[in-house]
């Protein structure tokens, strides 16, 4: 599986109110690197720095903040795998319009 599916399947099991305020974070990701097995991105103005990748196929994830450093798919986390989600629509829909 490609890091996007695994990231998806990992939104899954996240609770609610990590994953809320990962949305509330979102608009401020910067992605840094983007390719299918492995992504970096700088969130909330570069207060956290987020690589998410795929190793043998597992979804292994790293954040500077604290949660993150302690090993929990984090807010950040949660708000990196969405602004690929986006990417990638916003992406399909200037190929539909062309």
């Amino acid at each position: 599986m490609l890091l996007g599916d695994l990231a998806e399947l990992q939104l899954e099991l996240i609770a609610d109110a990590v994953v809320e305020r990962g949305e509330a974070l979102e608009a401020s990701v910067q992605l840094v690197r983007f390719a299918p097995l492995v992504m970096t991105a700088e969130v909330d103005d570069a207060a956290a720095h987020v690589e998410l990748s795929v190793i043998d196929g597992t979804l292994r994830w790293f954040c500077t903040c604290a949660e993150g450093r302690a090993g929990a798919f984090c807010a950040h986390c949660v708000a990196t795998t969405l602004a690929r989600r986006r990417l990638l629509v916003q992406s399909a829909c200037r190929r539909t319009d062309r």
